[in-house]
């Protein structure tokens, strides 16, 4: 039994059919859908854009770990050039000074002759070679952990120079030169080590054209 109009509305009013919500189209209400025709570019695509990817080159190979006895040999000769260097100015000074200050007769005066005469001799030339040998082993030794081919080199024959001086200086008592060739030997000789060789001729592989 269908119910009566509500009040107010006339008898011949039709409610608008459910379309069941806006689908995001416009309704045609009957009238045919017009036909869309297809981008000019879908039936020829554009062709895939060219790639300028470089070959990845393969990473070089690293040297290996600095051997001990490469940091061992430049400790030796940093110590004992600031050591030898420290010790000689020092004396140096206190020979100055108490050459002005001790007389020239009696105990004083053998002391005076020892420390002018050793003075005397540092101004003569005999200083070069005393300061020269451990400053130029100090520096050396900082550019040996640099992994530098030449400066083990030259390191070498710095020690080997400083060997052979000294054995022409002390010539008349060669038991004081036993001590510091010992010393300048074991320096130089274990950077000559396989491992030490190994480490300084590393060179990285060259890569192909």
């Amino acid at each position: 039994m269908s119910q009566p109009p509500a009040p107010g509305v006339p008898p011949s009013f039709q409610p608008p059919p459910n379309y069941g919500g806006y689908s995001g189209e416009l309704q045609s209400f009957g009238q045919p859908p017009v036909p869309t025709a297809p981008p000019p570019w879908a039936s020829n695509p554009m062709p895939p854009a060219p790639s300028y990817a470089h070959p990845t080159a393969p990473a070089a190979t690293l040297p290996g770990q600095r051997p001990a006895v490469v940091a061992m040999a430049a400790t030796l000769a940093v110590t004992a050039s600031l050591q030898w260097i420290c010790g000689l100015s020092f004396l140096w000074l206190v020979a100055t000074a108490g050459a002005r200050e001790l007389g020239t007769t009696g105990v004083d005066g053998g002391v005076y002759h020892l420390l002018n005469r050793f003075h005397y001799r540092m101004l003569d030339g005999l200083a070069w070679p005393l300061y020269l040998f451990p400053a130029v082993s100090f520096v050396l030794a900082f550019l040996l952990l640099a992994r530098r081919q030449w400066a083990r080199l030259a390191f070498t024959l710095t020690g080997a120079a400083a060997v052979g001086w000294l054995a022409w200086f002390v010539r008349s008592d060669l038991v004081w030169w036993v001590a510091p060739a010992l010393y300048i030997s074991v320096a130089v000789g274990i950077l000559w080590t396989p491992a030490a060789h190994r480490w300084y001729g590393w060179q990285p592989e060259r890569q192909g054209p």
